[in-house]
């Protein structure tokens, strides 16, 4: 058997340190991230040691010397309502795209609810430094209310998906379909996603946490856009949560889209990355369905569709990193137990 090259699709060196949470709803978020660490994690860690601020070199330790993960897709995000400094700075994801380039994908995040130049000023500056994609939230909270804006808005999103064109950026990845804390599903259902694939055909959109609602639309869209994608972070955890739910959901994305739509993410370091590729080796098909997880269809899904995506030649990525300080310290030693690099191992 090939051993499958892996590309996590969505993970984080998060900061949920007390001080960086904005006020309630913050808090909320902290708590709701944090509720399912030790449901799904064998070894988590405790709450006061879990709230903590992720540093980046820390952070591709514990990615690629305790997981099987061979690069990162590093999500940098605008949750600026609950996180002073968004939840993943911009700053942290340039740090680890110059100084691990061959190891790091990084999308860029652009809040959308600024004053649209002063937004479109944020993307440019991210693109020049370097970012491989842009990551978006479509929702907020304020004052008790969620507001939200949409993906086929000529004034607010199509200006940015415009300059990504003329920048060369062609991956563009949105929250959608998880509320997270006490809001609505307003700017979570994924019935703009249409029209943006259709007037920006250059663009492939990545449906984030896809499976969590609005399945039936999703796999409508990933089965009639050819540039429409879902990116399972979070709910790959159905693996472990739902075996039956997550059969389904791969089922119906696999007969509407194909094994070619769907993007493997742990959302690690939440769950710690190698809880989740153990869960998804050891996840079976039920007999009989037409949809099995071959080793060429979980290659696909575990790193193949997004290098596609970024065009990276998985035989030369793979020739660039195998004597790398990674790859030798894993020969040498092996994975590392979980939390070693931040000095928690069991």
């Amino acid at each position: 058997m090939t051993t499958p090259f892996i590309i996590d699709g969505v993970c984080h060196p998060y900061n949920f340190a007390p001080e960086n949470l904005n006020g309630r709803f913050g808090r909320i978020f902290n708590d709701v991230m944090n509720s399912y660490h030790p449901v799904v994690n064998p070894t988590f860690l405790d709450k006061p040691k879990w709230e903590r601020d992720w540093q980046p070199d820390e952070f591709m330790e514990t990615m690629l010397l305790e997981s099987d993960t061979d690069m990162c897709c590093v999500h940098s995000t605008p949750i600026f309502d609950a996180y002073y400094d968004g939840l993943v700075s911009n700053a942290k994801g340039k740090y680890l795209k110059d100084k691990y380039p061959d190891r790091v994908i990084w999308y860029g995040a652009v809040d959308l609810f600024e004053d649209p130049k002063k937004a479109l000023k944020v993307a440019e500056e991210q693109i020049d430094a370097g970012c491989d994609g842009i990551k978006l939230y479509p929702s907020r909270y304020v004052a008790g209310f969620t507001e939200h804006w949409r993906m086929d808005s000529r004034e607010i999103a199509f200006p940015l998906f415009e300059l990504c064109q003329n920048k060369g950026i062609t991956n563009v990845a949105v929250h959608k379909v998880l509320p997270i804390g006490p809001v609505s599903s307003d700017g979570m259902n994924v019935d703009d996603i249409s029209a943006a694939a259709n007037n920006f055909t250059d663009l492939n959109f990545q449906i984030v946490h896809a499976g969590f609602m609005f399945v039936d639309e999703t796999k409508m869209l990933i089965g009639n856009h050819p540039n429409v994608y879902v990116t399972m972070e979070a709910s790959l955890l159905f693996c472990i949560l739902d075996p039956a739910e997550q059969a389904r959901l791969l089922t119906e994305f696999m007969r509407f889209g194909g094994p070619q739509k769907i993007i493997y993410a742990s959302a690690a370091v939440n769950p710690h990355p190698q809880v989740v590729i153990d869960a998804f080796a050891k996840f079976t098909m039920p007999d009989g369905n037409p949809f099995q997880l071959t080793e060429d269809v979980r290659a696909m899904i575990l790193g193949g569709n997004l290098a596609g995506l970024h065009g990276i030649d998985i035989a030369a990525q793979r020739n660039k990193i195998e004597n790398d300080s990674f790859a030798q310290e894993k020969a040498a030693n092996g994975l590392r137990t979980a939390w070693a690099s931040i000095g928690e191992a069991a």
